[in-house]
Formats: structure tokens, C-alpha cells, sequence
């Protein structure tokens, strides 16, 4: 059996000089490879010679062609030794002169070597095999290109080595080909299709494969082996068709090639003994028409499997990447009804794949304020052929089966099929990332320890504020400067945790002196500031500026400690426009230098 170990990394026959113990290894293996191909070339080939009925060395049935291309597209051209070999060893057993034999083994070695060497840089092999291509490139450069070279050389060699009269040169050279292209239609895809073969899983594949094989049998054996009374009265033949493709639909390019092969062998063998549509005629002429239909059956099928193959191919891996997606892949058709759901999008929003399938997606993941604007999209879309969502990414709302409300983000593209437009959404959750952005912009503009507003983020607002002043008095705007009383003898004597909870503390008293619009910030320290915007007057002021005393006059309770304090408040008011809100801030911090230089509380 052949051993497959890599293509045309090893060209030489013998290891070099001082070869590690790996090239030792490879040398074995491709030698004992190449034995092992002789021994098979030969046993085919006696099979071939067997049917030769015009001339010896001609057949119009020669397995040995296809199994050379395959052992060289599996194994590696390195065991083109074999071939040759193989064909010098069959051909000399025919009494064939020397020359004539060395002639013909270098014609199907040079055969091979062309259509694998062709096939591997045109058409590509390995294990990501485009099987389309795989099959017509062995149909065009295995059984119609490659063959001629061997027939050319073969026929060539037995006429001028007087085994063959030259007037026998065009049907010698026509028996030759068709039997070279039948072995790389039959042979060889079977070969190159094993590890691609149908494999039984349950019981209905057991159930289809035991009856297409039960169905090609008797098909076979009603065609190809009762006697008809004259050529061909009915065209029988044909039934084998609905059976090949039915086994290229279902099984593909493996299954096909099989199921040619199990055709073909019954068609050989009742034509040989005199049965079937072919049997007219004398000699292998009754062959020649027997191997035509049976190249275009098999052609035809290797072909149409291939692409049922590929198309299988390709759904395999459009359902791994969809199943693998990290993100929610939604396809829906030009009336919004939902074509696929990836498993991701059954996590996120908690619907099953065959719950949503033909639903609306308006209905499913849209909320219900944004339904009627994407619908609008959707049918503006299909009228003219324009959206502006369409290759764009942006962020969106969708709905949960429980009812909840996500942010996602959204790509969506137009798929090119043909007819009505289909569309592809990507859409991922940015819950997660919506929570983080909003926890670093809140680190960003706050505190770290208060959690009120930090300096910067206060003289944003200040800033703002200054710059809305009409200059007719209707709005005022009031900045604060309260400062804590003895707040370092606080922090001596209770230690700097403790005044750190005080602060934080602090900060949640002065919110609760003030409005939800007002703004309070700590620049540093005991430090605070508030900003009040659009106040009525001085006297409101005052009374916001007691309460914030009062406030914090009164004991805190941190942890077993009961902590007296108080604070000092400065206030500068601004209506007009012009002031910096620096002033502001410097004019407020000196109040309250003068409040607490004072001692007023």
C-alpha cells in the first residue's frame, strides 16, 4: 500500500553523503514506496493486457494510468521510479524488445509526471482541495492531455520496432488514448478521493449507501449483462444516469467516482464476454463505443460531484465560522425576515435559531421606538438601491427575548447573491464596553476619593457657566470656597484613614445641601468648591451657604469616633459678563480666608 509522506520535498533516489537520521528514514520510505508502486503498476497492467484484443500491447481498459497519477499526486513525484519501473517490468513480460519496453515505461512515467506536475501548480492539491477544480483538471490535463504523450510515444515505439504495422498508427494511437483516459476517469479519482469517502454515522447513511449500491448493481447487471438480440435496439445505457447523479448529489465527489467505478466494471466485464448494448462488433472494437459513453458518464459525474463537493465544502466552513463567531451574525432577506442566527446571537439575546428563523427581525431584536425607522431604511433600500447604514459601522439599541435593552454595535453588509438583496448584520454587545467607557470618563472628571468632581472637570463647568452670562441680570451664577476647620489636628489625632472618610463624608453632606443641577468638586485636600448656576439673588445664595454650615457643624460619626468640625465658606457671585472663571474662583477662595480669619461660621 501506498504510504503518503509530503510531495517534491526529496527528488534524489539515493541519501546524500553524511545523511541524518531523518533523510535515512525519508530515503526508506520513498524507496519501499517505489517497490511497492512497481508491483502494483504490473499487477494492473496484466489486468490491462488482458484486455487487448486487437494488439497485445494496446488496451483499450489500462487501470495503470490512473493509478500512477494518483500515486504521484499522494505520494510525491519522487516515486516516478515506480512507474517506470513498473511499465519496463509489464512490457518486457510481453517478449517486447528492450528498447521498445524502455520506450513505452518512459512514455507512461513522462505521462504521469506531466499531469501531476500540471495538476499541482495549476489546479493546487493538499489537504484545502477546491474539488471543482481538482476534477476538471484531471478531466482536461489527466485523461485528455497527458495520455496523448504516452500514446504518441507507445505507439510510436511499437511501429518502429515493427511490432505494429504503420498503417495501424491512427486507431492504435485513438485504442491507446481512450484507455489511458479511462483509467485517470475511473482509477484515479477513487484513489484520490479515498479519505473523502462516505463514511457511515447512522442509520440512514448506512440505509442510502446500501441502496444506491444495491440500485447501481442491478441497474448495471440488467444493462450490461443480458444479451440483446441486434446493436444497441434500445438506449438501456442511459438509466445508469439518475443512479450517478444521485450519488454525486449525495455523496459527492467520492461517492461518484465509486459509483463510476462499479458501472464501469460491470460494463467491461459483459462487453468482454459478449453482452449488453456494446457487444456488436469484433475484436476490442466493441469496447471502443463502451468506453466513450462510459468517459462521458464518468466526466459528467466527476464533475457535477465535484460541485456538489465545493458547494458542500463551503457550507461546512460558512457554519464552522458562523458557529465560531464571536459575534451575533443575523441574515435577513429583502423583507426582513431572518435567514440565519449564529449561535452567538441565540446567547445574547436568548432566542433559539429555529424560534426566530422566518420571523420578522423588527419583531425579534428592534425595540419598538426604532421598528418604523428601520423599516423605512429597509424599503427606502430596496427602492433605490441607497442607505447610508449599509458598510458603515454605528451603535444602536436591540431588545432581548426578556424584554431588556442592550447597546450594540452594528456592520451590516449586502451579501452578492443573485435576485432580491440579502443582508448580513454584525452586531456585538457593548454592554461590557459602554460600562467601562462610562467608568473611565467618571475617573476622568471625578475624584478618585470623594467621587465628587475633580478640579478639572469643575472649571469645564465654571467655564461654561461664565460664558452663558446674558449681562442683564436675569441669571446670576454663585462659586463657594468651603474649607474644614482643623482638619490637620483632625487627621493627627485620628490618623489619615479616618480623615479620609471624613472627607468622603464631606463631600455626600455638601450634595445634600445643594440642587441636582449644582456642582460640587474637591480641589485638594479639605478643599471644596461649589457652583451653583442661575440663582435668583445674593439672599439665596446666603441661605444655600448657612446650610452647608450647619451642615457641617453638626458630629460625624466615623466608625467608633465622633468627630466635631466645622467649616468655612467663602462666595463669590457673577451676573455680568467678562469675569475669568478664575477670578471667580480666586475671589471666592479669599472670602473665605476673610470667614475663617474672622471666624465667622
Amino acid at each position: 500500500m501506498l504510504t503518503p509522506h509530503g510531495a517534491d520535498h526529496y527528488s534524489a533516489v539515493c541519501p546524500p553523503f553524511g545523511a541524518s537520521r531523518a533523510q535515512v528514514v525519508t530515503f526508506r520510505s520513498t524507496v519501499f514506496s517505489i517497490t511497492a508502486l512497481a508491483a502494483v503498476y504490473v499487477a494492473a497492467a496484466k489486468f490491462g493486457f488482458a484486455m487487448a484484443l486487437t494488439a497485445e500491447q494496446v488496451a483499450l481498459v489500462w487501470p495503470p494510468t490512473g493509478l500512477s497519477l494518483a500515486a504521484l499526486l499522494l505520494v510525491g513525484v519522487e516515486v516516478w521510479p515506480g512507474i517506470f519501473l513498473g511499465a519496463l517490468l509489464a512490457n518486457i513480460s510481453l517478449h517486447e524488445p528492450l528498447l521498445v519496453a524502455v520506450c513505452i515505461a518512459a512514455g507512461s512515467t513522462l505521462e504521469a509526471v506531466f499531469a501531476a506536475r500540471v495538476m499541482r501548480r495549476v489546479v493546487g492539491a493538499g489537504q484545502a482541495i477546491n474539488w471543482l477544480r481538482y476534477a476538471i483538471g484531471l478531466v482536461l490535463f489527466g485523461a485528455v492531455a497527458s495520455t496523448a504523450i504516452s500514446a504518441t510515444i507507445g505507439v510510436v515505439s511499437l511501429c518502429a520496432g515493427g511490432l505494429q504495422p504503420w498503417s495501424a498508427f491512427t486507431p492504435l494511437w485513438w485504442r491507446w488514448w481512450l484507455g489511458g483516459a479511462g483509467g485517470d476517469l475511473l482509477i484515479a479519482p477513487v484513489l484520490l478521493t479515498w479519505r473523502a469517502r462516505p463514511r457511515i454515522r447512522t442509520m440512514k447513511d448506512a440505509l442510502d449507501m446500501g441502496l444506491l449500491a444495491a440500485c447501481l448493481a442491478a441497474v448495471g447487471a440488467a444493462v450490461f449483462t443480458r444479451r440483446f438480440v441486434a446493436a444497441a435496439p434500445y438506449p438501456l445505457e442511459y438509466t445508469v444516469f439518475p443512479l450517478v447523479i444521485w450519488a454525486a448529489i449525495r455523496f459527492g465527489i467520492a461517492g461518484v467516482s465509486m459509483a463510476n467505478l462499479l458501472i464501469a466494471g460491470i460494463a467491461v466485464w459483459g462487453t468482454v464476454h459478449g453482452f449488453g448494448p456494446y457487444a456488436a462488433g469484433q475484436g476490442d472494437e466493441r469496447l471502443v463505443l463502451m468506453q466513450v459513453f462510459m468517459g462521458i458518464v464518468a466526466g459528467s459525474g466527476l464533475i457535477l460531484g465535484a460541485t456538489i463537493s465545493e458547494r458542500d465544502a463551503s457550507r461546512a466552513r460558512k457554519t464552522s465560522m458562523l458557529d465560531a463567531a464571536l459575534d451575533c451574525i443575523v441574515t435577513i432577506d429583502h423583507l426582513g425576515q431572518i435567514l440565519e442566527f449564529n449561535p452567538a446571537a441565540e446567547r445574547t439575546f436568548g432566542y433559539r435559531r429555529d424560534e426566530v428563523l422566518g420571523r420578522e427581525m423588527a419583531d425579534v431584536i428592534i425595540p419598538s421606538q426604532l421598528r418604523e425607522r428601520y423599516r423605512h431604511g429597509l424599503a427606502e433600500y430596496n427602492r433605490s438601491g441607497a442607505s447610508h447604514f449599509i458598510g458603515h459601522r454605528f451603535e444602536s439599541v436591540a431588545l432581548r427575548a426578556n424584554g431588556a435593552e442592550l447597546p450594540v454595535e452594528i456592520s451590516i453588509t449586502r451579501v452578492p447573491v443573485e435576485g432580491p438583496p440579502v443582508f448580513m448584520g454584525f452586531l456585538r454587545d457593548i454592554t461590557a464596553q459602554k460600562k467601562i467607557a462610562r467608568q473611565l470618563a467618571f475617573r476622568a472628571t471625578h475624584d478618585d476619593l470623594t467621587k465628587a468632581l475633580n478640579r478639572a472637570a469643575f472649571m469645564e463647568r465654571l467655564t461654561l457657566a461664565v460664558r452663558q452670562l446674558d449681562g442683564d441680570g436675569h441669571k446670576t451664577i454663585a462659586v463657594l470656597f468651603v474649607d474644614l476647620d482643623k482638619f490637620k489636628s483632625i487627621n493627627d489625632r485620628f490618623g489619615h484613614a479616618i480623615g479620609d472618610r471624613l472627607l468622603v463624608a464631606t463631600a455626600r453632606r455638601l450634595l445634600s445641601c445643594v440642587r441636582p443641577g449644582d456642582s460640587v468638586a474637591r480641589l485638594g485636600g479639605d478643599e471644596f468648591v461649589v457652583l451653583l448656576e442661575t440663582v435668583p439673588d445674593a439672599a439665596a445664595v446666603s441661605a444655600v451657604a448657612r446650610r452647608i454650615q450647619q451642615a457641617l457643624d453638626c458630629p460625624f460619626n466615623i466608625g467608633a469616633h465622633e468627630i466635631d468640625t466645622s467649616a468655612s465658606v467663602g462666595v463669590a457671585l457673577g451676573s455680568q459678563p467678562g469675569p475669568k472663571p478664575e477670578d471667580l474662583l480666586r475671589a471666592a477662595d479669599e472670602a473665605m480666608y476673610r470667614a475663617k480669619s474672622l471666624g465667622e461660621r
